[in-house]
Formats: C-alpha cells, sequence, structure tokens
C-alpha cells in the first residue's frame, strides 16, 4: 500500500509542476502581447476629453434622473 501511495504522491507532484509551468509560461505570453500593466497607453488624465472628476459628476447627475 505504501508503494501505491508514493506513486500517487509522485503524480500528484507531477501534475502539480506542470500546472505551474503551464501557469507562469500563459502569465509570460500576455505580458509579452500586452505590455507592462504599469505603462500609461494612448488615454490618461491629460489626453482624456473630460477630467474623471467631471466624468463623475456627470454620472452622478444621470443617475439622479
Amino acid at each position: 500500500m505504501s508503494k501505491d501511495n508514493n506513486v500517487q504522491q509522485e503524480q500528484n507532484q507531477s501534475a502539480k509542476e506542470s500546472a505551474e509551468i503551464q501557469s507562469n509560461t500563459l502569465r509570460e505570453f500576455i505580458e509579452d502581447k500586452t505590455g507592462n500593466p504599469g505603462t500609461k497607453g494612448l488615454v490618461d488624465e491629460s489626453t482624456a476629453r473630460l477630467s474623471d472628476d467631471q466624468n463623475r459628476l456627470i454620472t452622478q447627475h444621470n443617475l439622479r434622473k
């Protein structure tokens, strides 16, 4: 029974390792395609048509109707 238990543990460990490798590979691929999440895109506060504060005020006004 101990032998079967060891085989099961090895299979579980192998499955965990392969899942971790897959997860890391997928994460790296997504980061390569989408870029660094800390970098600013084309639209930010300085280039937006309306400031965030103005947008918030308009939204609140529309919700009151």
